[in-house]
């Protein structure tokens, strides 16, 4: 459910672990941090494979070191985001229904329980819009914690866009 209005969108909705990951993925393009440390696992993933491979060509077997560093990195590329993004999902679901609402002053969600979260808008510096969500992002340099605002909610996606124009800046990383 929502309602859209100039400077008024709520949002009503349960988070799904899809929802996570998108905000993760946006999150861990949006810092140097993020981006230097999958940049790494590429690198090792792409390492390990091209040294197991010439290995195999040439009739030997493939070094311990070049497995392992293949294996982390599809553990560190593959795994463990599915694994935090259902360990955000588990925390969220537990908190029950969202009631996010985006105002002149910030940002508020509220849920079924625990205490209300509100962001001012200065401490939210930019968001990211990916196929399914809008993700806001904090001013942390190094892990911008994301904060999810999925599409399906919305029974007007512009205006909610639009609102966020107005407010923040559109990170390059959706």
């Amino acid at each position: 459910m929502a309602e859209a209005g100039g400077e008024h969108v709520e949002l009503v909705y349960r988070a799904t672990v899809g929802d996570f990951r998108e905000a993760l993925r946006v999150a861990a393009r949006a810092s140097a941090a993020g981006r230097w440390g999958r940049g790494l696992l590429f690198f090792a993933a792409g390492t390990g494979a091209l040294v197991t491979t010439v290995s195999l060509a040439l009739g030997g077997t493939p070094g311990a070191q070049a497995l392992v560093g293949l294996g982390a990195a599809v553990v560190g590329l593959v795994v463990l985001p599915r694994a935090q993004a259902r360990r955000l999902h588990r925390r969220a679901a537990a908190r029950g229904v969202h009631r996010t609402v985006l105002d002149l002053w910030g940002v508020t969600t509220t849920t079924d329980r625990g205490a209300p979260r509100m962001s001012r808008w200065s401490e939210i510096t930019r968001y990211a819009e990916t196929r399914g969500t809008f993700v806001l992002l904090d001013g942390h340099p190094y892990a911008p914690a994301p904060l999810p605002l999925p599409k399906r909610v919305t029974g007007d996606v512009d205006a909610l866009r639009a609102l966020l124009d107005r407010r923040l800046s559109r990170s390059r990383s959706g």
